[in-house]
């Protein structure tokens, strides 16, 4: 009775927390709000590599700041109570994401990568810090928190040191976890866990990836016992790292719109047209220096070769007037000190002598024998 009762706890917890990883709450709930503007679809597909800075026009960092490695991006817990979360601008509905991860070590610490939609249907991984053999799936319907039958827990070995491959594979049938290329799970739009379908997400959703403690003062026992107990502070700093994450839209539309408040697939509206997140991904980078230099011409090319020499032959002709001038004053500033030198020498000699008749005419100087 007592280990059922734990076990309840611990799915109850896993259920909790889940949505707290992220938020219980949006913006704009498009099923009790019919005014919420529309979602910027992605519309595409595409893969971040995360050594570099991300574009803020796809990305926010909605907590926290990425340290950016020459492996991919930390996102470190370095200070008590600290998190970080990162979300994208952009929505899929339907789709695929595959994260490249390793997973942050630490009692109380949860590492996430989920997808999330503004009505809060959920697609998540998840990873406890006190087990780094393991990684939890899980998703949820509209935010519905009522049964905690939903997670599953797959073996990994060394999660914290090791980059493992997590994707999502998400369309209106079937919801499919997998780990390097294997297949851990699969959950069908209709089936009694996910009560046939009420319970399915289904509707545009984002990315959020997040390193946050839930072993913190306040929280419920259920949730410190999922997370592996308080955080032990002293232990910072706490790291999940991403080295890059794919993204695909199975619609190519502008953006997404709900009509009604079912939540259901049904509902979504896509509009037509491409999409700013597309555009900003194919937008053409700035130009390099080199890259300038071959669009111009063989003409121009030409040209500038010319004016280089000509203006290296103008810095040559100058320093050689202006060394020659150098040497000039130089010989001319010797003659003139050899000739004060003389004229010092000269007078000199007239003093000596002045001075010997004035002691001679006194009688006081004596020539030694």
């Amino acid at each position: 009775m007592a280990s059922t009762l734990l076990r309840v706890l611990f799915l109850l917890a896993f259920t909790i927390s889940t949505t707290g990883a992220s938020s219980s709450e949006t913006d704009c709930n498009p099923i009790k709000n019919t005014s919420c503007p529309a979602e910027p679809a992605l519309g595409t597909e595409h893969t971040w590599l995360f050594n570099s800075t991300l574009d803020d026009k796809l990305w926010d960092m909605e907590t926290g700041k990425i340290e950016y490695t020459d492996e991919g991006a930390d996102f470190a817990i370095r200070t008590e109570n600290a998190s970080t979360l990162l979300v994208s601008n952009f929505y899929i509905f339907f789709g695929i994401m595959e994260a490249h991860v390793k997973m942050a070590k630490g009692a109380g610490i949860i590492s996430s990568v989920i997808l999330q939609s503004d009505d809060l249907d959920e697609i998540d991984w998840e990873w406890v810090g006190y087990n780094t053999s393991g990684v939890q799936s899980d998703f949820f319907g509209k935010g519905n928190t009522t049964t905690s039958d939903r997670g599953g827990y797959h073996a990994v070995s060394n999660a914290d040191t090791e980059w493992h491959n997590y994707t999502s594979y998400w369309d209106k049938d079937r919801l499919e976890w997998w780990i390097d290329g294997d297949l851990v799970r699969t959950v069908n739009y209709s089936e009694p866990l996910t009560v046939y379908g009420k319970n399915y997400p289904q509707t545009p959703s984002r990315v959020k990836i997040s390193n946050w403690p839930v072993g913190i003062k306040g929280q419920s026992l259920g949730n410190l016992e999922w997370g592996g107990g308080y955080v032990n502070w002293t232990d910072v700093p706490f790291i999940m790292s991403v080295s890059k994450v794919r993204v695909q839209d199975f619609h190519s539309g502008k953006e997404y719109t709900y009509n009604g408040t079912s939540g259901s697939y049904e509902s979504i509206n896509v509009i037509s047209g491409n999409s700013t997140a597309k555009k900003e991904i194919n937008k053409t980078p700035p130009e390099t220096t080199a890259e300038k230099w071959d669009d111009l011409g063989e003409g121009a090319h030409i040209g500038v070769y010319v004016g280089a020499a000509v203006a290296g032959a103008a810095l040559v002709g100058a320093f050689g007037w202006w060394c020659v001038r150098q040497r000039r004053q130089g010989r001319l500033q010797r003659a003139l000190d050899d000739d004060a030198h003389g004229s010092q020498l000269t007078n000199m000699e007239d003093y000596k002598a002045q001075w010997n008749q004035t002691q001679w005419g006194r009688k006081s100087y004596q020539p030694v024998a």
